[in-house]
């Protein structure tokens, strides 16, 4: 399960060796100054919709890790089974948003809600 850690000017999403493999991606760094909206989903894969996978895996079910293109803007998705997830808005930034399952969705996203433009 990826982990957020929010500091005063960015969120960085540690991944898990096996989630870098499915996403082709390495650690995230996101300057706080990019999020323009944070928001729980009570569905993460769900939430990151339909769209034209790019760079992905994808086991129905299991795991969707990557990006897809959806609406002509990248969106990277880690995402694992059927659960809760944030969804974090981007904008001037590589994606357009990033969706990622965690049971502690809540929690970020307060802590998000203060330190966001």
């Amino acid at each position: 399960m990826a982990l957020l850690s929010i500091s005063d000017d960015r969120v960085t999403v540690t991944l898990r060796w096996w989630e870098k493999i499915a996403a082709r991606r390495s650690h995230l760094t996101i300057p706080l100054r990019v999020i323009r909206g944070v928001s729980c989903v009570d569905d993460a894969r769900a939430a990151l919709g339909e769209g034209e996978r790019t760079y992905a895996t994808h086991i129905r079910g299991l795991t969707y890790s990557g990006t897809m293109n959806r609406g002509g803007k990248p969106v990277l998705g880690i995402c694992h089974g059927l659960g809760p997830g944030i969804v974090l808005e981007l904008e001037d930034a590589t994606y357009g948003a990033i969706v990622i399952s965690t049971p502690h969705a809540e929690k970020y996203a307060e802590m998000l809600a203060s330190r966001v433009a």
